[in-house]
C-alpha cells in the first residue's frame, strides 16, 4: 500500500515522544501530572508481552508510589526478601549456595520490587489511557524530523496500518526509543562505549515450578555450565511458572546456525531445571546487545534523549530502566516552567549536565556486576567450594545497592552548591543528606508511617525551614510573589544530623519538584529574601 499524505494542516503538540516502552510511559505520565500536552508515537501495537528489563530499584518504586501505582506494581512481583541469587547444578539440583537478602534500614518509604517490564509499560499505560493532556499512538513510526531552532520541530510519522503520514508541530521531540534509536541516529549526538560486548539470546518460556524449595525467594538461579558458551541465567518472573533465561550467543553476531526452535528451548528449560519430563510452554523469544554505552550528550537543538536512547547499561543490577524513568523524572518540572516563562531555557540544558554523569556511574556499575557473573561461572566450572563462596560473598555487592539507587547527587546544573565537599558514593550504602544535589532524606511524618517527607516533593518547589527558622518561612511567599515561582513551605519538627539532616534549627533547603536538594544554608542571614531570591534565580538560569 502506498502511504497517503494528511492534507490538513500540521497537527500540534508541546512534546512528540517516540518510543513506548517503560521510559516513553514514564515521561508521558509526568507531562500528564504537569499539564503539558504531549504525543506519544509507538511501532509496536501495544506494551510488550515480553518480560525484558526486571526490577524496579527503590528510588523508582517511590516515585510509583507517588504516582499511585507503587501497590498494583509491588503486587505483580516477587515477594519481599526475593532478591537473592542461587549458584545451582539445576534449579531443582544441588545447591551451591545463594545471595542474602539487602536489609531495609527504613530509608525510604519504599523498597525495591523485582518485577518485570511488561507488568510496569501495563500499570504505567492504565494511568495514561485517561490522560487530560496526552495520547498514545500505537501502530505509529517515527520517521524524520526537522529541528526549526525557536520555533520547534517538524516531525514526521506513518501509520503502519493505513500508511497514511501526519506531519506534527512541537516544541520539543524526546526520544524514547531503546538502544536503537532512530530518533538520536538523525542527530549529531554519538554513543561512547563498546556497542557489542556480548550477543545474547533470551528464552521466555512457562513451567509450573512451585513445588520447589525456595523457588519464590529466588531472584535468579546461575547454573553450573560445562563451558562458557553454555552459560544460562534463569530467573523468575512474577509468579512461579513465568520464566526468562538468557545466555551467550556470540561475540559480534548470532554465531549459532539457527535460533533455537521451540523444541530447543524446551530442552534447554528442562536441562536448566533439572527437570527432564517438566511441561513447558514457549511464550517468546529475543535477541539483544550487551552494551556500555552512553552517549557524548543527551540534547541536540530541541530534541532530548531518554533512556537506552541515551545510555545502553549491561542488565547486571537492573539499573537501565530505572535510570530511564529517572531521566524523565528530571526533565519534566524543567519543561513546565520553561513553558510557563518562570524558568530561562538553559534550565534545559542542567538535563545533560546532570543525568550524563549518573548515566556514566550507573553504566560502569552494571558492567562491574556483569564481570562478576563471569568471574562466578568461572567459579561453578572448576567445582571449587571456596572459589564458588567467594564470588557468592562477592555478589552482594551486586544486589545491595541502595547507594546506587538512592545516593546519586547532581553537583552542576539547576542547583547551588554550598561549599561543603563531595562525599564519594558507595554503591552498598546509602547516607542520607541535606546537601545541594541530593533526594531530600526521607522519614515519616505521622506515627501511622503514612505519609513521608519525598510526598512533600511532586509538583512545585519547597522550602523546608528548621525547627526556629521563622524567618526563612516568612521570606518564602515574599520570594514566590517577587520571582512569580511558586514555592510552597514545611517545618521541620527537630534537625537531626544523624538522619543527614544539616540545615540546622534556623536553617533551611530548597527542594525541586523531584526531591533533589537545589540549594542550602544553615542559618539565617541578614536578609533571607535577597539569599532565597537569589538562589531561585540562579537555579532557574534568569
Amino acid at each position: 500500500m502506498s502511504p497517503s499524505k494528511d492534507n490538513h494542516s500540521p497537527s500540534r503538540t508541546q512534546l512528540l515522544i517516540v518510543g513506548g516502552g517503560p521510559v516513553g510511559l514514564t515521561t508521558a505520565l509526568l507531562l500528564d501530572r504537569f499539564a503539558i500536552d504531549f504525543v506519544l508515537v509507538e511501532r509496536a501495537s501495544g506494551v510488550t508481552d515480553h518480560p525484558k528489563a526486571r526490577g524496579c530499584d527503590i528510588r523508582s518504586m517511590e516515585l510509583f508510589r507517588q504516582w499511585g501505582i507503587g501497590e498494583k506494581i509491588k503486587a505483580r512481583g516477587l515477594p519481599p526478601g526475593s532478591d537473592t541469587f542461587a549458584m545451582v547444578d539445576s534449579i531443582s539440583g544441588r545447591e551451591y549456595g545463594r545471595t542474602v537478602p539487602e536489609l531495609d534500614v527504613g530509608h525510604s518509604p519504599a523498597w525495591r520490587c523485582l518485577v518485570a517490564q511488561d507488568v510496569v509499560e501495563e500499570e504505567l499505560f492504565d494511568v495514561i489511557r485517561s490522560s487530560k493532556h496526552g495520547r498514545v499512538l500505537y501502530d505509529t513510526e517515527f520517521t524524520s524530523y526537522k529541528d526549526l531552532g525557536g520555533d520547534g520541530v517538524v516531525v514526521h510519522t506513518r501509520d503502519l496500518k493505513t500508511g497514511k503520514e501526519q506531519e506534527w508541530r512541537a516544541d520539543y521531540l524526546i526520544g524514547a526509543d531503546g538502544a536503537g534509536s532512530s530518533v538520536r541516529s538523525q542527530t549529531d549526538i554519538t554513543m561512547r562505549g563498546p556497542a557489542t560486548l556480548a550477543v545474547m539470546a533470551n528464552e521466555f518460556w512457562q513451567a509450573d515450578l512451585s513445588h520447589i524449595p525456595r523457588v519464590t525467594q529466588t531472584a535468579g538461579y546461575r547454573v553450573r555450565p560445562e563451558n562458557p558458551r553454555e552459560a544460562i541465567w534463569t530467573v523468575l518472573n512474577g509468579a512461579s511458572d513465568r520464566w526468562l533465561s538468557a545466555g551467550y550467543v556470540g561475540k559480534e553476531d548470532d554465531e549459532r546456525p539457527l535460533p533455537r526452535t521451540d523444541a530447543e528451548v524446551v530442552a534447554l528449560a528442562r536441562k536448566q531445571t533439572g527437570l527432564p519430563n517438566l511441561d513447558v510452554k514457549v511464550i517468546s523469544r529475543s535477541i539483544w546487545r550487551l552494551s556500555r554505552q552512553v552517549a557524548d550528550k543527551f540534547r541536540s537543538g530541541n530534541v532530548f534523549l531518554v533512556g537506552d536512547a541515551a545510555h545502553r547499561f549491561p542488565p547486571n543490577g537492573g539499573f537501565g530502566m530505572n535510570s530511564g524513568i529517572q531521566d524523565a523524572h528530571n526533565l519534566a518540572w524543567k519543561m513546565r516552567l520553561v513553558f510557563d516563562g518562570k524558568a530561562g531555557v538553559g534550565l534545559l540544558d542542567s538535563y545533560d549536565v546532570e543525568r550524563r554523569p549518573i548515566a556514566e556511574s550507573n553504566a560502569d556499575f552494571s558492567l562491574g556486576n556483569q564481570k562478576r557473573f563471569l568471574k562466578t561461572d568461572a567459579a561453578l566450572r572448576s567445582g571449587n567450594i571456596d572459589e564458588i563462596n567467594f564470588w557468592i560473598r562477592d555478589s552482594h555487592n551486586h544486589l545491595h545497592s541502595s547507594g546506587q539507587s538512592l545516593g546519586f547527587a547532581y553537583e552542576e546544573g539547576a542547583v547551588v552548591q554550598d561549599g561543603t565537599a563531595r562525599v564519594a558514593l558507595q554503591a552498598r550504602w546509602y547516607q542520607p543528606s541535606d546537601r545541594p544535589g541530593g533526594r531530600f532524606p526521607h522519614w515519616w511524618t505521622d506515627l501511622a508511617r503514612t505519609h513521608s517527607t519525598l510526598d512533600w516533593f511532586d509538583r512545585e518547589f519547597v522550602l523546608v525551614a528548621g525547627p526556629k527558622a521563622d524567618g526563612w518561612i516568612e521570606a518564602a511567599p515574599n520570594v514566590s510573589e517577587k520571582t512569580g515561582v511558586p514555592i510552597a513551605v514545611r517545618q521541620l519538627d527537630a534537625a537531626n544530623e544523624s538522619d543527614g539532616i544539616r540545615l540546622g534549627l534556623r536553617g533551611a533547603v530548597l527542594v525541586r519538584p523531584d526531591g533533589h536538594v537545589a540549594w542550602r544554608m544553615p542559618w539565617l542571614p541578614n536578609d533571607p529574601v535577597a539569599e532565597l531570591g537569589t538562589a531561585v534565580n540562579t537555579i532557574l538560569c534568569r
